[in-house]
């Protein structure tokens, strides 16, 4: 057994770093905790995630070709219900949902690389 003290961060492909981190810091409100010398990636914090962004010519997620998010994030039934009418306003792709699941309700989105985010509550 391989004996871990936590996870450091969860790392996305994305074409566009600035777009990138304008989505997830105005959509989940993650702060940008660290940048490479090079521009090529930033870690954005919202405890206790971090999510390492990586600036690529081209994403191909075979994950989005299955629909399977590639973060997923949970919350209570009211900011669920407030962050709908969010994504609406902004106008951002809702690929499913809201739909029931479990004891609660589920939603998916894409970032602007297509890469699939789910928001739910149980």
């Amino acid at each position: 057994m391989i004996i871990v003290e936590g996870l450091k961060y969860i790392t996305l492909a994305v074409t566009d770093l600035k777009k990138s981190v304008e989505f997830y810091s105005d959509i989940f409100d993650f702060e940008v905790l660290e940048e490479t010398r090079t521009d090529k990636s930033v870690i954005l914090e919202l405890e206790p995630v971090h999510l390492r962004l990586v600036q690529v010519g081209k994403v191909e997620n075979q994950l989005t070709k299955l629909k399977i998010p590639v973060l997923s994030f949970e919350m209570d039934v009211d900011d669920f219900t407030e962050a709908i009418a969010e994504l609406e306003e902004k106008e951002i792709q809702i690929v499913l949902g809201p739909e029931l699941q479990r004891e609660g309700e589920r939603l998916v989105f894409e970032d602007p690389d297509k890469n699939l985010v789910e928001i739910f509550y149980e």
